[in-house]
């Protein structure tokens, strides 16, 4: 579960901004959203709205930064698009960015820290978190460092008086631990996991290429989507994957084919993911049960005289490929667990879809899963569905400056139609527009 992010001096952000899942004292409905993580308390459901431009989707940039600097472990291996300091602010070019989480995993809260400037890191830190004292599992400062002696196992003087060589200043320590010496320092590869394999980030134009080849090892998983889009009123009846044996004679003069057949043969279980000609449908290539097969999806209609058509993934809507697409998040939320961050929830979909969705999430009394997204859907700001405290905003303030606040802020009785009131410009997080008729519309 992610508590709480912390970004600073990066994207749109001057000062430290926060965000959290923390449950306001004033916020009473809703109580199975909330998650028990050892000696704190999060919510497993996050809205952030705000206006074009007010730096919502940023957060979720800096969060994705943070997840790919510790998955790759080199600022030298991350796109930083020539320096990511708030720009607006001439003194903020000397400073560091940074970036720091709070996060459950394990039975365990964990604080991790990161500051860096000019592709070096400057400041580093894990620690455990605590309800009294935090205690340090590493800190890097000023090329010193500190390791907390408890939760090192098998570590000699001679290789921890290495390390500031072998460690360069563009590496973490926390990717160096978890990649490299995963049983040396158990804790800092339990967090290292977390960033790795727990927290996801969507983007708008991200698919699951893989989807053909998880829906046909997890029966699970396919029943599931199958109980799920006929409520949704696709037209789509059912999701069937496709499959056939490929064989060398078979993807000649394929090149592409070809290549995912050598590909899958290599790796085992691993599907070779294949984007059809006009980019959508996902075809997988997978060598299993000592074959290589080859899966795709088909949507299966039902005709109004009760007759079954299937036709392939790619004829279906922009909207209805999306609604496919989020079907292993809605899976992985409600069975599996994961903490899911989602920019543009909404994108290409219908707003009652997207609503019915959110909806089944906020209801389920077994959801496991975290899900924390963006969005400029008003129909999604209604307390069936949210608590106040799990409904932000962002608001660039006169410095251009983002800042973050949820609607707890504010005093909110439980029948208030929190809908009509943010577009009524009550909590702020919406566009100011000039009048139309001084622009001589």
């Amino acid at each position: 579960m992610l508590l709480r992010f912390i970004a600073e001096n990066i994207y749109s952000f001057k000062g430290a901004a926060e965000f959290n899942t923390f449950p306001s004292s004033k916020s009473h409905s809703h109580e199975q959203h909330k998650i028990s993580c050892a000696h704190a308390t999060a919510l497993r459901l996050g809205a952030i709205y705000g206006a074009n431009g007010a730096g919502k989707s940023n957060l979720l940039s800096a969060i994705k930064l943070l997840k790919e600097l510790v998955t790759f472990g080199s600022l030298n291996k991350v796109y930083l698009n020539g320096g990511l300091n708030f720009r607006f602010d001439p003194a903020c070019r000397e400073k560091p960015s940074g970036l720091a989480i709070e996060f459950y995993q394990n039975e365990k809260v964990f604080y991790y820290h990161v500051e860096f400037k000019d592709r070096k890191v400057v400041l580093e830190e894990l620690l455990l978190s605590k309800k009294t004292k935090d205690e340090i599992i590493f800190k890097r400062e000023d090329e010193q460092l500190q390791f907390g002696g408890e939760y090192l196992k098998g570590v000699t003087s001679t290789f921890l008086d290495a390390l500031d060589r072998i460690v360069r200043p563009d590496m973490l320590f926390l990717s160096f631990f978890g990649e490299y010496y995963p049983n040396e320092n158990e804790l800092a590869t339990e967090a290292y996991r977390w960033f790795t394999e727990s927290l996801q980030v969507v983007q708008p134009s991200a698919i699951t290429g893989s989807l053909p080849h998880l829906m046909d090892i997890s029966p699970d998983f396919l029943a599931m989507v199958n109980e799920t889009l006929p409520e949704l009123k696709t037209g789509i009846s059912a999701l069937e994957v496709e499959k056939a044996v490929l064989t060398e004679d078979s993807v000649k003069g394929n090149d592409a084919l070809a290549t995912a057949f050598k590909g899958a043969q290599n790796n085992p279980g691993v599907p070779q993911i294949l984007q059809n000609a006009n980019g959508r449908e996902s075809i997988n290539v997978v060598f299993e049960d000592g074959q290589v097969w080859k899966k795709s999806l088909v949507a299966v209609h039902r005709m109004a005289d009760g007759t079954l058509f299937s036709a392939p993934i790619s004829i279906e809507s922009d909207g209805t490929r999306r609604l496919i697409e989020y079907m292993p998040l809605f899976f992985a939320v409600t069975r599996t667990g994961g903490v899911f961050i989602v920019d543009e929830i909404e994108r290409s979909v219908h707003p009652i879809m997207i609503k019915d969705i959110v909806s089944k999430i906020s209801a389920s009394e077994k959801a496991v899963g975290q899900l924390i997204f963006t969005t400029h859907e008003s129909g999604l700001l209604d307390q069936d569905i949210f608590r106040p405290d799990e409904i932000w905003f962002a608001q660039k303030d006169s410095e251009q400056a983002t800042q973050l606040y949820p609607l707890s802020d504010y005093n909110i009785h439980n029948t208030a139609n929190i809908e009509k009131g943010y577009l009524a410009g009550r909590y702020g997080g919406i566009p100011f527009l000039s009048n139309l008729n001084d622009l001589h519309w």
